[in-house]
């Protein structure tokens, strides 16, 4: 391997010990991983994501709030409001943050009820907050955030940006999390 190689090899994430620094060398893959060097055993664990559903009803019926994402991953696409819960942040917290970063509309942490978890392919851990159905007419209106070119209402199942958004969101409309 060359020198260059070496060094990019050794960049990559997970590449070092957390604990005393060495490098794992090749030949080491996979997690859990133990420290040639110092016998620490490294886990790679899921990042946890929080995100809300949120129905509304109007005239019209029942539908559930999403957003059209401007940022990666799934840049255009439709998805559920949310994202990575914070560090030594309540899950239910995040649901009700992300909510209103994302949309603009607040709601309180201590009316969230898990109506799902699912992991994703990629390490992830979704945990999908279910809020009690409000009226459209008092939300706020849709406007561009720093993530999202604003919110709008699903009222049938379609597919999403995310596999596991899709999924949910058919769950919701199925009856499943009620």
């Amino acid at each position: 391997m060359s020198e260059n190689q070496h060094s990019i090899a050794n960049s990559a994430p997970g590449a070092h010990c957390s604990a005393c620094g060495a490098p794992y060398g090749e030949g080491v893959t996979g997690w859990p991983r133990t420290c040639p060097s110092c016998g620490t055993v490294a886990y790679r664990n899921p990042l946890p994501v929080a995100v809300a559903l949120q129905p509304v009803y109007d005239t019209t019926g029942t539908a559930l709030v999403v957003i059209t994402r401007t940022v990666a991953p799934a840049r255009g696409g439709t998805a559920l409001p949310g994202g990575y819960i914070d560090d030594r942040e309540d899950w239910k917290q995040a649901v009700v943050r992300e909510l209103a970063e994302e949309t603009g509309i607040h709601a309180a942490a201590r009316d969230v009820r898990l109506a799902d978890a699912m992991s994703s392919p990629d390490g992830h851990l979704l945990l999908f907050g279910l809020l009690p159905e409000r009226p459209a007419e008092g939300l706020p209106p849709s406007s561009a955030t720093d993530e999202t070119e604003g919110w709008h209402l699903l009222r049938r199942p379609e597919e999403l940006a995310f596999p596991l958004h899709t999924l949910a969101v058919r769950g919701w409309f199925e009856g499943r999390y009620i």
